[in-house]
């Protein structure tokens, strides 16, 4: 089911397996969502629809339920997907806020939150990159210092760290009351003795101050795919180049990873066009939408 869901975003794309949807379900992330909550839909026993509901421990977000709902294409426009938005209320522990990121544009999805109550607070779009030649790594200019690692950060750079990823905050992502910017150093080495795969980064540093910071994470099951989670360029250092900079040089840290996938807000057209530099290609356009959980309409 999960499959034909993936499917309908992005055809080129091969089904996410088993192992890594379970992962995923069962996890933590960065952000204290998960693990998953469930409702499913069976026809005949076999299950062709199901409701997701992810709840974080972190006080940022302690408003808010990430919620999807996915339905197979087969058994659609029998109110199975009605049916299970009206199951979701019991998993969201008095969240007052709904938010689904998994909306493809153009989909039948995008009609069918639409019509329940949801709005539209992000686009973002999701693009991919083979890697069949590195690009050049380029210079780091006079006065900026660039460091690299696999694994947990090193304990005189964890700081920095904190400081590059939270000041995602400036970054355009529409009306979402998601809050990605609230990391400390405890809730760092939390993620990072939870992680099941390889992850590198890179921190470029002006002074002993973060200036840019880039993270990638291996594919737990598919080593040869990776995740482009974050790229941050601070305020004072932006007009530099350093983004494409830091993400070049990250291509040059992976190692056995043929493929990279990312997600950039579609308002962010600079990170856009530093990827597409790169070699990134667009696949698909997909929307966070956003309800008050008093408000659902099922």
């Amino acid at each position: 089911m999960v499959s034909a869901w993936v499917a309908e975003g992005d055809t080129d794309r091969d089904p996410p397996p088993y192992e890594a949807c379970v992962i995923r379900w069962t996890s933590r992330d960065e952000l204290g969502f998960g693990p998953a909550r469930f409702v499913v839909a069976r026809d005949g026993g076999k299950i062709v629809g199901h409701g997701q509901v992810n709840l974080s421990e972190a006080e940022a977000n302690a408003h808010l339920a990430l919620a999807t709902v996915v339905v197979h294409p087969h058994h659609r426009r029998r109110g199975i997907g009605t049916a299970l938005l009206r199951a979701v209320p019991p998993l969201l522990d008095g969240r007052t806020v709904v938010e689904s990121w998994s909306v493809i544009k153009g989909n039948p999805g995008e009609q069918f939150a639409a019509a329940r109550g949801f709005r539209v607070v992000t686009t973002m779009t999701r693009q991919r990159l083979k890697i069949t030649e590195l690009p050049e790594a380029g210079e780091v200019p006079a006065g900026y210092d660039l460091v690299t690692w696999k694994g947990a950060a090193p304990e005189e750079f964890v700081a920095a760290y904190v400081d590059g990823l939270n000041a995602i905050a400036d970054a355009p992502f529409g009306e979402t009351t998601l809050d990605d910017a609230h990391r400390t150093v405890e809730s760092i080495r939390e993620d990072e003795a939870a992680a099941v795969a390889d992850r590198w980064v890179v921190l470029l540093l002006h002074g002993n101050e973060p200036a840019g910071v880039t993270v990638v994470e291996r594919n737990p099951v598919v080593p040869t795919i990776a995740e482009q989670l974050h790229t941050v360029v601070l305020p004072a250092h932006r007009g530099k180049a350093l983004g494409k900079l830091i993400k070049a040089r990250m291509l040059h840290e992976l190692d056995g990873v043929e493929q990279i996938f990312t997600r950039t807000s579609s308002d962010n057209e600079h990170m856009l066009r530093v990827n597409h530099s790169l070699g990134y290609t667009d696949q698909y356009t997909y929307m966070a939408v956003q309800a008050k959980a008093a408000d659902l309409r099922p």
